[in-house]
């Protein structure tokens, strides 16, 4: 079982779920470029909720994932983890 099907729950995260989420699996990414800040979180999930329902769907979190993604290659390379994308 997946963790969405878990006690019933939807397919869908909200903003509760995907902070608690990325601060137990993505301590290092929150750490950085001021990721910490109180808005932060809800910055994030606003920018990945296109469909402005006030949850993620799977597509709509792989925005986010994206960003992990991206910030893990930088730090891999020793590359400014906060800079503009240069790729």
């Amino acid at each position: 079982k997946n963790s969405s099907q878990q006690k019933g729950k939807d397919d869908f995260l909200s903003l509760k779920d995907m902070t608690e989420l990325l601060k137990s699996q993505a301590p290092t990414f929150l750490a950085a470029c001021n990721r910490n800040r109180p808005d932060y979180m809800k910055e994030l999930f606003k920018k990945a909720d296109v469909d402005k329902t006030g949850q993620l769907t799977f597509e709509e979190f792989t925005k986010v994932f994206a960003l992990l993604a991206d910030d893990t290659h930088r730090l891999s390379h020793g590359e400014d983890r906060c800079g503009p994308d240069h790729h």
